[in-house]
């Protein structure tokens, strides 16, 4: 059994960590500032966005963070399909029509054109930004084994 394996990025979870942990400070000054100049709607605000940023936090480091420190995977090919397990999903590689990569600003994506309309639509994304490896590998990884299984039928 062929089957390739790609973990969560800890460098991308420790950088988003990062930035959300600078942001909070910030909102946090503007909290103290807002708190001795006695201005009650700004302290609402700010301390309604530090909530939300450690609600966020929370999220990032559980479900991204931690998989990644205990290198769990989060994609896979084999022989048969590919995996997403971070949004779990699973397509047969003979249901792919083509696969498309994108770059955005944020991160890069493939997309999975499927040969016919499925329940996640006709096109599947699939973001590259907590998949640890260069992105353009994965995507040539990805065509690799769409030319070599993708005509083959399950026996």
């Amino acid at each position: 059994m062929d089957t390739t394996t790609f973990l969560y990025s800890k460098h991308n979870s420790i950088v988003t960590i990062i930035v959300m942990v600078v942001a909070g400070v910030l909102f946090t000054s503007n909290i103290y500032k807002a708190y001795y100049s006695n201005d009650k709607f700004d302290l609402v605000v700010f301390a309604l966005l530090v909530m939300l940023l450690v609600a966020v936090l929370v999220i990032v480091v559980f479900k991204r963070l931690l998989p990644a420190l205990h290198k769990e995977v989060i994609l896979e090919f084999n022989d048969t399909e590919l995996i997403d397990y971070l949004r779990n999903i699973t397509v047969n590689w003979h249901d792919i029509q083509s696969i498309d990569f994108r770059r955005t600003r944020s991160s890069s994506m493939m997309v999975l054109r499927l040969k016919w309309e499925s329940d996640y639509g006709k096109d599947i994304t699939i973001s590259l930004r907590w998949v640890e490896g260069k992105d353009n590998e994965i995507y040539n990884t990805a065509l690799t084994y769409l030319n070599r299984f993708s005509d083959r039928e399950i026996s």
